[in-house]
């Protein structure tokens, strides 16, 4: 009994000890361990999945990466380097958008991974910055989880649309697609169809903000089944800036639909691209409109094009030529045909979530990966990896018993 007493007394002690030092030195770990330090140990060329890559709209060395966790990234030299600017806020990145017309100091970020595999993290809002990126500031959407996308008007800063993807674990009212009118201080649910469909992806016409699409995607994770689609999936499209929605499924798969890319093509913006989702496997793949929306044909089936659509839906078209579309997924595909084939990129890290042309030459084009961003200088054909991107997410680590150990 006096055994278990004096370890009983001594605990106490030892407790009472290590928090008075603790508050008296400020949580000074060097007073315990001395001049102990971590060091990293490899691997090395690692880097980590990007969510989503932002180009500034006129300044082509202007680059922003938004992670999956760590955080937003900005180069200032075509993606030769990037620095954070993120780094005291949440890290899991759903968005990064520039206001364009003011895009060297107003930056919004959607936080949230949109990529809804069983790992991801999640948001807690939407943030806005004026200075570029050195101070933020919340500006709502504290239980949205995910937001997929950002829009600014052209014609008017304070007119902006938030596509929010919501909760992947649970119900939640806070889904669809919002609408401010005064830059973010207050917001409107515009497209809301119920606690399960969250807005994937969100689009506006080049030229007309009143003309937008909106994808709504029905979906539900849990510890056993994951729920790709439902009554509910659909692509709308608004011609009053978002006061009136109507479904444009002429032409699209029957039965239940999945999760829709969007993607217009900048310089011919009645030409749409979307990727489907669909029940049957020869309907699934890439759609294309010649008139806005109002009628689809499908233009391509490939494994590249409907491989995992929960996890690789982005669609981005060449802002010079419409006929040239990069598909994200395992490998990354390029069409220079319209959609009617496709081939794969260049070699780079599996898992390609985002891709973006330069905007004064489409040879450059940059990709996001689970491995961190890569640069082509030759349309696609090569790629190479920015080395300098300390980005990981690791889901583990033990070491063993041998001498040395191994990690």
């Amino acid at each position: 009994m006096r055994k278990y007493t004096y370890g009983f007394t001594l605990a106490l002690f030892l407790y009472a000890f290590f928090a008075h030092s603790q508050q008296k030195d400020n949580l000074n770990l060097e007073s315990y361990f001395g001049d102990l330090r971590a060091r990293h140990i490899r691997p090395a060329l690692m880097s980590g999945r990007i969510n989503d890559l932002e180009l500034h709209p006129t300044n082509p060395k202007i680059l922003y990466a938004g992670t999956a966790g760590g955080g937003v990234w900005k180069s200032n030299n075509g993606g030769a380097t990037f620095n954070p600017i993120f780094d005291d806020h949440i890290q899991s990145i759903g968005a990064v958008t520039l206001d364009p017309n003011d895009p060297d100091n107003t930056i919004y970020v959607g936080t949230g991974e949109t990529w809804t595999r069983n790992s991801v993290s999640v948001g807690d809002g939407l943030y806005k910055s004026v200075d570029g990126g050195i101070n933020w500031d919340k500006i709502g959407f504290e239980n949205s989880e995910r937001i997929a996308n950002v829009i600014v008007n052209p014609n008017n800063s304070d007119e902006i649309f938030v596509g929010v993807l919501g909760a992947l674990w649970s119900d939640s009212d806070e889904r669809g697609v919002y609408k401010s009118e005064d830059g973010g201080k207050t917001w409107t649910q515009i497209l809301y169809d119920g606690p399960s469909t969250g807005c994937a992806d969100l689009a506006m016409y080049p030229t007309n903000p009143n003309v937008l699409y909106a994808s709504m995607w029905e979906f539900r994770r849990t510890g056993w089944s994951f729920n790709s689609g439902g009554e509910k999936s659909a692509l709308y499209k608004s011609v009053d800036g978002g006061k009136t929605w109507n479904k444009i499924h002429n032409g699209f798969p029957e039965g239940k639909l999945g999760r829709l890319a969007i993607a217009i093509a900048p310089s011919s913006p009645n030409i749409l691209y979307t990727v489907i989702e669909a029940e049957k496997q020869e309907q699934k793949g890439l759609y294309k409109s010649l008139d806005g929306g109002d009628s689809w044909t499908q233009s391509n089936n490939d494994f590249g094009i409907t491989v995992r659509p929960f996890y690789f839906s982005r669609i981005v078209v060449d802002p010079t030529n419409p006929d040239v579309i990069l598909k994200a997924g395992l490998s990354g595909s390029i069409s220079r045909d319209g959609g009617e084939t496709f081939k794969d990129l260049g070699v780079m890290h599996s898992d390609i979530h985002d891709l973006a042309f330069n905007i004064e030459n489409s040879d450059n084009i940059y990709a996001g990966t689970d491995g961190g961003v890569y640069r082509s200088w030759n349309g696609g054909t090569t790629f190479e990896i920015v080395e300098n991107l300390p980005l990981s997410q690791f889901y583990h680590i033990s070491v063993d018993n041998e001498e040395p150990y191994n990690v």
